[in-house]
């Protein structure tokens, strides 16, 4: 018995000591000052800020995680050390359980990395300067637009031009590296990347058996990564959610506290659209929605909004309403946010997002704004 569990607690303590990324530094200047530190997952969500303390040139800190992140280090130095400080002197480095030793000049663009932990970083060295290329071509093409243009038309070309690069981007760069280097770690970023672009009709959630393809084509010692294990679960109800598939049916109470379901609305074209009081780019999409709201109520079609309020921001919620001036269709509210049954069941990861669902209750569009959603609805509704 004594035997069994002094195994169980070493394999546990292998475990644990596998997904930690234990980094030692030491600068040839014997400089002091702070290192800032930002962690990004692969699969994304919320950053994680930490700092480390230089003393003499050296620097020790450590970040648990079952998978590879993206470390961006920024070197602070007291105004009387030799080197470059400030925010600017930084550079991001692609790390992995295991131990980081780094070296070298206190120009983090030169600090030379070595260790298990390093696998991959050189690689994303240059994977990271080929996406700075194209940001170099966004932010050139952004410049040329004319000044003297109104916002609204400045705001058109820079989402134009974001579209087309970004485009070409995920092509020649985060395709390319999956196509090319299945079995390299980078291939982990370069798919939850790919899978995650367009922002706003991720492929993941657009095309999930494309996804599903190109994940098939990487070991599954990687597929085991809670990224990739998750995206897994998205591109599963992504499918669910797909063109043809049926609604998925929920309940939730509007803004008099009455029960209203999905269901309620069939027969209609439902524009179901996920929002919050503090979402901008919702609010900013609000009189779009309206706009089409207005033209096509009479012919069958209504909005459903269902939003991310939490019971704290009732106020808000209500007020938002109010303010943008679309009281006129039903509101609904799941004070779980994104972790109640509507958002897991859509595949709600982040706000605005809507699906377009037909008379006999069935999925047929999904993530339309702006113009897309009047191409969407227009031939829907030509002749009536």
């Amino acid at each position: 018995m004594l035997m069994l569990v002094y195994c169980g607690l070493n394999l546990y303590a292998q475990q644990k000591v596998a997904n930690i990324i234990t980094v030692k530094g030491e600068f040839d200047e014997k400089v002091n000052g702070n290192l800032n530190l930002t962690f990004k997952r692969v699969g994304g969500g919320k950053m994680e800020f930490d700092s480390a303390r230089v003393t003499n040139g050296k620097f020790n800190f450590s970040r648990t995680s079952a998978e590879p992140l993206v470390l961006v280090m920024a070197l602070e130095l007291k105004k009387n050390e030799p080197g470059r400080g400030g925010s600017m002197n930084y550079n991001a480095f692609y790390l992995n359980p295991g131990e980081v030793n780094m070296s070298g000049s206190t120009d983090l663009k030169k600090t030379t990395v070595t260790g298990s932990g390093t696998e991959g970083n050189a690689d994303y060295q240059h994977y990271s300067a080929a996406i700075n290329v194209f940001l170099a071509k966004l932010s050139n093409s952004n410049r040329a637009v004319p000044a003297s243009l109104p916002l609204e038309e400045k705001e058109k070309i820079w989402k134009k031009n974001a579209d087309s690069i970004n485009l070409i981007r995920d092509e020649e760069v985060f395709l390319k590296t999956i196509k090319e280097k299945p079995q390299d770690l980078l291939a982990v970023l370069a798919l939850n990347q790919y899978a995650s672009e367009p922002v706003w009709t991720p492929r993941k959630k657009m095309q999930p058996e494309l996804i599903e393809k190109l994940l098939a084509t990487l070991p599954a010692k990687y597929q085991a990564y809670p990224s990739l294990k998750s995206l897994k679960q998205e591109l599963q109800v992504a499918k669910t959610t797909g063109v043809g598939q049926p609604m998925i049916n929920f309940t939730l109470k509007d803004v008099n506290g009455k029960a209203v379901s999905l269901s309620d609305f069939k027969g209609k074209y439902v524009f179901l659209d996920f929002w919050a009081s503090w979402c901008i780019p919702c609010r900013k999409e609000n009189p779009n929605v309206k706009a089409q709201y207005l033209r096509y109520k009479d012919k069958g079609f209504t909005v459903l909004s269902v939003s991310m309020d939490k019971a704290a921001d009732r106020k808000a919620w209500l007020d938002a309403i109010e303010k943008d001036g679309i009281g006129m269709w039903t509101h609904l509210v799941d004070e779980a946010g994104f972790g109640g049954f509507a958002a897991k069941s859509y595949d709600v990861m982040s706000i605005p997002t809507n699906f377009l669902i037909s008379p006999d209750g069935k999925f047929v569009g999904r993530n339309l704004y702006s113009e897309n959603l009047d191409k969407a609805l227009k031939p829907l509704f030509q002749g009536k």
